[in-house]
């Protein structure tokens, strides 16, 4: 009797620990069958902004105002976007006007003029792994209406964009990293 009994549990512990098993592959098996699309849908965080030196095509971390930038991108997972970025240590800055948008100073304008953001529509596109975004509302109006192009790549829980059109000196990237917003 108590043979069986052990057999039993035995047997029991086995199926359990393979349906476990099974469940964890058709979990990571479905992450990677997901479209592209799918995987955009959610929030990313800005991990750091690269730049590529044209001699030896090693990509390093930006200086200037694009050193040590925070923010993030929002991919509704129906086609709306939203990414906002600030300069480093933007939080802290202490505002000299204390009136509204009208008391503030140079020094106050120009580092709000560090903050970029920008919302509208995307359009991925798989086959050459573009994304399209289709900006409606920008912080430089010159910017409304217009589409911004990006390269796109997975890697892990990593996203990396590369602008296609823009005034830039040489290559420039983006890596975000994806958030987990389950409840916990």
């Amino acid at each position: 009797m108590q043979t069986s009994f052990k057999i039993t549990t035995l047997f029991l512990i086995l199926s359990i620990s393979l349906l476990c098993t099974q469940c964890k592959q058709q979990e990571k098996k479905s992450i990677s069958q997901a479209s592209d699309f799918e995987k955009f849908t959610g929030r990313w965080k800005l991990g750091n902004i690269q730049v590529q030196d044209t001699l030896t095509k090693a990509w390093n971390n930006a200086g200037g105002l694009n050193k040590d930038r925070k923010g993030f991108i929002i991919y509704d997972g129906l086609g709306g976007m939203g990414v906002h970025h600030v300069s480093e240590n933007y939080e802290q800055y202490i505002l000299e006007g204390k009136g509204g948008l009208d008391s503030l100073s140079q020094k106050d304008l120009k580092k709000m003029a560090t903050n970029f953001v920008y919302f509208g529509k995307y359009r991925v596109n798989e086959d050459d792994k573009t994304i399209e975004h289709h900006i409606e509302s920008h912080i430089y109006p010159q910017a409304w209406n217009t589409i911004a192009e990006r390269r796109y790549e997975f890697r892990e829980d990593s996203l990396i964009l590369s602008p296609i059109n823009g005034n830039f000196t040489a290559p420039v990237r983006l890596v975000w990293l994806k958030l987990d917003d389950r409840p916990k």
